[in-house]
């Protein structure tokens, strides 16, 4: 376990004029791509293995850039292993871009990507699964703030969380930066901070509601107002008490909310077993 868990230390930057990316990897096929970096499939030279790569989309010339960049690194890398967590195996710097060597996961669960979650059962797996790495990360000082489908990726059947762009540290002792609003709850959107871990409770909530429902939530409109104060319009063919548990994890006061721990713990992932996941 890295000993600056709940501080960040510098990452070595080294190059030889080489390019580590083409003489260690061979790129097969981009996997992914947005505002701030592309991600690709890469087959590692020397262990013949299969990695996802990703890559600053724009060159960092400046230090205030190369430090937020390296949040992302630095929280993996004090994080170290979980199930539930998309691995990171390396880092570094070339030609000004930052290269992260991560876990290759099958998919996300992005909306755009995905065909929503078919049973009750597959989702309180989904739920529990996340939890349990929201628990891990709180438990190790760090908030994720950017909960959602499309940073949710699945490997053999388990569910991981990925994409820690936007992490920082729950005593607020570095710059916060939230991530897509459609999954934020309306503290953070009024810029008030005093519950980082309940943000990303919130946020799972949100990301569930959406992969239940089967198309994207809003960005703004009436139906972005009733999330956030709670008013969550019924989902056919789920249980009022699955419907009830995400009621209380997306609550507009942030105090009334679930830790991670509280969520794995509840009693409601005792019936997944029973009403099946999905395939």
């Amino acid at each position: 376990m890295c000993r600056y868990i709940f501080g960040f230390s510098p990452v070595v930057i080294g190059g030889d004029g080489l390019s580590r990316y083409r003489t260690d990897f061979h790129e097969i096929v981009q996997i992914g791509n947005g505002n701030f970096s592309r991600v690709f499939k890469v087959l590692k030279r020397i262990d013949g293995c299969m990695y996802a790569v990703k890559c600053s989309a724009r060159q960092l010339h400046q230090d205030a850039e190369r430090r937020k960049a390296l949040m992302e690194v630095q929280a993996l890398a004090a994080l170290g292993s979980h199930e539930n967590i998309v691995s990171y195996y390396s880092s570094w710097f070339e030609n000004e871009h930052l290269y992260i060597q991560m876990e290759l996961c099958d998919h996300s669960l992005s909306i755009n990507r995905f065909s929503k979650l078919s049973t009750e059962g597959g989702v309180l797996e989904a739920m529990h699964q996340v939890a349990k790495a929201l628990q891990f990360i709180h438990e190790r000082g760090i908030a994720h703030l950017d909960v959602k489908p499309e940073n949710i990726y699945v490997k053999n059947g388990v569910y991981k969380l990925g994409d820690f762009g936007c992490a920082t540290l729950l005593n607020r002792s570095l710059p916060i930066e939230e991530g897509d609003a459609r999954y934020m709850p309306q503290e953070i959107l009024n810029d008030k901070y005093d519950h980082l871990d309940k943000v990303d409770i919130f946020s799972l909530g949100a990301a569930i509601y959406e992969l239940v429902k089967g198309s994207a939530l809003p960005e703004s409109g009436p139906f972005f107002l009733n999330l956030r104060e709670g008013k969550l319009p019924l989902l056919p063919g789920h249980s009022m008490q699955f419907q009830n548990l995400l009621k209380v994890i997306m609550d507009p006061d942030p105090a009334r909310r679930p830790s991670a721990k509280e969520l794995v713990e509840n009693p409601i992932f005792d019936r997944r077993q029973r009403i099946g996941k999905t395939k």
